[in-house]
């Protein structure tokens, strides 16, 4: 009871209204998936989309439609993204050459076929006729293979996984060339952005940053950094009677009171990821339609990222960080940091991922233990420490300052720009902690090396890299069957939470989000965080 008090404290002092609350729940009666891509073949593109119902009524051609989202644009040149939150906003635009499935696998989108050649360690792309750039250029191999260079280019060559060497074999084939065997081409390959290099050769990288020329079913219009992104329907999208909307709107609303508002008013026909509860009850009310799954593929896991690796500051030391894993009350935070419906998790994983090992257990809620142990360590009286944050990540740094607080150790909070942080956690050697969410995945294992290991974009300068995470972590990669990936990226999984306390989750987040009753086939957050289905979106009669 005490710890909730100080917890209340902590984050009544720091937070606004209603950012606390969350909506969550429990994923664990959420059938596992099957599929995985097997160690030889192809996938074609297939007509079927995401699965949310539509409402009763007749498709309506034209309209207009604006949705509210949580997070900031960066950047729309995605080789240098280093958020998949910018995905949201890029796809009318920039679309991928495949698109992830229910099952974590991905099949083909732009492109038309994928043919995985594990003996050869060939990874083939088909792509179709005739589609063009909103520009008049031509999407052809060429582009293509320059495209998904640019991600080598801008040191993102593990999202590629480590491509050996790209050949553009004719006009609608990219063969791409592996040193080793990976069981995540497609989901790599397929999640690969495509603009117009004419774009780019024309007007510059700087340009591309807050312009896009893609092959999608809209154009972009403006970017107002911070605020709004304004599009319009491109008559010459290659599906044939998409897009249905004719202008689209994306605005970037920080704050949730502002996004329930401007629901509730009708400014928008979307609004995504509310925490709160009681806000959610009163969109229900007001008769608006809860949208999204409840899955590992969209949750979010609210969570620390340690400096395990620092030789100068108490966290590298593991004496330290197990000491303050016992100063955790684990289902009280996570009900604090989502308004009493969200579930702890011991790992970096929702239970119905695959990295998800049964049987893993807490460490021990024993203030007196910990403090015990912090005094073995060395740090009788605690320490002085910082934990750096993005604003939208407060509470979950207010949350850890408080667990910090009940074993001596002080923190300050610090607040910085989105940017700013992500250049921090590259290479700097911090003086605390980062408190941040991310996208849960069921498939975590391009993340896991995307943002945790040495060949990762970001976190070297801070997190360790033992082989007991590693290595199992990159077999995981190169497991030839769905089984062996699982053990090996439950391994992994568990290096890296539990036995080395990297980063540690405090909550899941399975985010609430609504449309207007009349609005259809949005595929918002039916598969992931990431994906949707601007061209078939649609108002309905």
């Amino acid at each position: 009871m005490k710890f909730k008090k100080v917890l209340s404290m902590f984050l009544a002092a720091s937070m606004c209204a209603g950012a606390l609350s969350g909506c969550g729940g429990s994923a664990k009666d959420s059938a596992e998936t099957t599929a995985q891509q097997s160690a030889s073949g192809e996938t074609t593109a297939s007509a079927e989309s995401t699965a949310e119902s539509k409402p009763a009524g007749a498709l309506k051609e034209g309209g207009d439609l604006k949705i509210a989202i949580p997070q900031f644009q960066k950047t729309f040149f995605m080789p240098q993204s280093t958020s998949t939150g910018d995905w949201f906003a890029a796809q009318p635009v920039l679309e991928q050459l495949g698109r992830q499935l229910e099952d974590g696998s991905y099949e083909p989108w732009l492109a038309e076929k994928f043919e995985t050649d594990a003996d050869n360690l060939t990874f083939t792309i088909t792509l179709r006729d005739g589609v063009k750039f909103s520009d008049g250029s031509d999407c052809n191999a060429e582009v293509v293979a320059w495209n998904i260079q640019q991600y080598v280019d801008n040191g993102k060559g593990s999202e590629v996984c480590n491509l050996k060497s790209i050949e553009v074999v004719d006009d609608k084939t990219v063969k791409i060339t592996f040193d080793e065997w990976s069981n995540i081409w497609d989901s790599a390959i397929g999640s690969v952005f495509i603009a117009s290099k004419k774009a780019y050769d024309d007007n510059g990288e700087e340009w591309c940053k807050t312009h896009a020329v893609g092959t999608g079913p809209f154009i972009l219009d403006d970017f107002v950094t911070d605020n709004k992104v304004t599009y319009h329907k491109n008559p010459d999208y290659r599906i044939a009677g998409e897009p249905h909307i004719d202008t689209l709107e994306i605005d970037m609303m920080s704050d949730v009171n502002t996004m329930m508002s401007a629901m509730l008013n009708k400014e928008v026909g979307v609004a995504l990821k509310f925490e709160s509860d009681s806000i959610i009850k009163q969109l229900q009310n007001a008769g608006f339609t809860a949208i999204g799954r409840k899955t590992a593929n969209v949750a979010d896991i609210k969570h620390i990222i340690w400096n395990s690796k620092s030789d100068k500051h108490p966290m590298g030391d593991l004496k330290v960080r197990q000491a303050i894993m016992h100063a955790i009350p684990w289902d009280d935070v996570a009900g604090a940091l989502s308004g009493g419906i969200g579930e702890a998790t011991p790992l970096f994983a929702a239970p119905d991922s695959w990295a998800y090992k049964e049987g893993t257990e807490f460490y021990e809620y024993n203030v007196d233990l910990a403090k015990s142990m912090l005094a073995e360590a060395g740090y009788p009286d605690g320490f002085d420490t910082k934990i750096y944050c993005k604003s939208q990540d407060n509470d979950t740094a207010t949350a850890f300052q408080a667990i910090l607080s009940s074993v001596n150790v002080n923190a300050e909070v610090v607040t910085m720009d989105a940017s700013a942080l992500a250049e921090m956690q590259k290479d700097d050697d911090i003086d605390g902690f980062i408190a941040n969410r991310g996208a849960s995945k069921m498939d975590f294992t391009a993340n896991y090396i995307r943002l945790y290991s040495t060949e990762g974009i970001k976190n070297h300068g801070i997190m360790l890299d033992p082989p007991e995470f590693e290595d199992p972590l990159f077999a995981a990669r190169s497991a030839k069957t769905q089984e062996e990936k699982k053990e090996k990226l439950q391994e992994a999984a568990v290096a890296l939470a539990h036995d080395y306390v990297m980063i540690t989750p405090l909550a899941i987040i399975y985010y609430q989000s609504f449309a207007d009753p009349a609005l259809a086939d949005s595929g918002i957050y039916d598969v992931s965080l990431e994906q949707w289905t601007p061209e078939a979106v649609h108002w309905t009669e």
